[in-house]
């Protein structure tokens, strides 16, 4: 039994070594701006279409749905009808992996009949169900990156770096789920954007996020693809980039070069984020 524990303990050891290994190859300065902005338009594509339609849809849901599949893969505008038809079929295999969504992101809020006095963008009111309801989701993202940096930028004492290499991991996890919420949000079924309960200050990174989520709120009750829909996408995503860069610099002022390889830059895969491929076609490139 002394010799298996021996070998077990070794194994352990030579994996946490290996994993450290990994983790330090991996590369840890902050992505240019112009890098940030194609990284931006592929994350979009991936939560808005590639994720739904490839990953998603079952293949019988495909193959009856592949027409109209086909013109929002394309970037073709829908007309109001195709659309609501659209929004009610990733509705509907949203709510089928609602449970392996929630284990990936523990601020997916799902929440039951939400607003249903108030009109829906399929022609209706209300969400009806249990569904997440991206708004407050990605709003308790947007709160939860805030927190992380603040604990990283008030982190004192032996453990601060430790606390630092954390915090910077989470915020990068929480900056990346708002654009995975609200870019799915667009396809999806909701009702029309709240504004905060506070007031935001101009300029500030609640500014960027209230800009991103209001431009998104816009395009869900335009038609799929249309112009509307494009130019409030496009307004989103100039949101975001601005968030993405913002976070980056905030953290890197903060962390070592030791502390940003452990915690890992935007998009990392300790931070459990897609990988995006760069040759991937996006609908409305920037």
């Amino acid at each position: 039994m002394k010799t298996v524990a021996k070998w077990v303990a070794l194994a352990v050891v030579l994996s946490l070594i290996a994993g450290l290994a990994f983790i330090l190859s991996l590369p840890s300065g902050a992505h240019g701006a112009r890098d940030v902005r194609l990284l931006t338009s592929l994350l979009n594509e991936i939560a808005a279409i590639d994720v739904p339609h490839n990953s998603f849809l079952s293949e019988e849901q495909r193959a009856r749905n592949a027409d109209l599949l086909a013109l929002v893969e394309s970037g073709t505008a829908l007309s109001p009808e195709q659309s609501r038809t659209y929004r009610e079929l990733i509705q509907e295999t949203l709510l089928h992996h609602q449970p392996r969504l929630v284990w990936l992101d523990s601020n997916l809020s799902v929440l039951r009949d939400v607003d249903m006095a108030n009109p829906n963008n399929v022609g209706g009111k209300g969400i009806v169900g249990s569904h997440d309801h991206h708004d407050v989701s990605a709003r308790r993202n947007f709160s939860d990156l805030t927190a992380a940096l603040a604990r990283l930028e008030t982190a004192n004492g032996p453990t601060a770096p430790i606390t630092r290499v954390f915090s910077a991991n989470r915020a990068y996890k929480n900056l990346t789920d708002i654009i995975l919420h609200l870019a799915v949000a667009a396809q999806s079924v909701s009702v029309e954007y709240r504004p905060p309960e506070q007031d935001i200050e101009p300029g500030s990174m609640a500014a960027d996020f209230e800009a991103m989520l209001m431009a998104y709120k816009i395009a869900q009750f335009a038609p799929v693809n249309s112009p509307v829909y494009v130019e409030q996408i496009g307004r989103g995503m100039d949101a975001y980039d601005r968030l993405v860069l913002a976070t980056q610099a905030r953290i890197n002022q903060r962390l070592s070069p030791l502390e940003r390889r452990l915690a890992g830059r935007w998009l990392a895969l300790h931070t459990i984020a897609p990988q995006p491929d760069r040759t991937m076609k996006v609908r409305f490139p920037r």
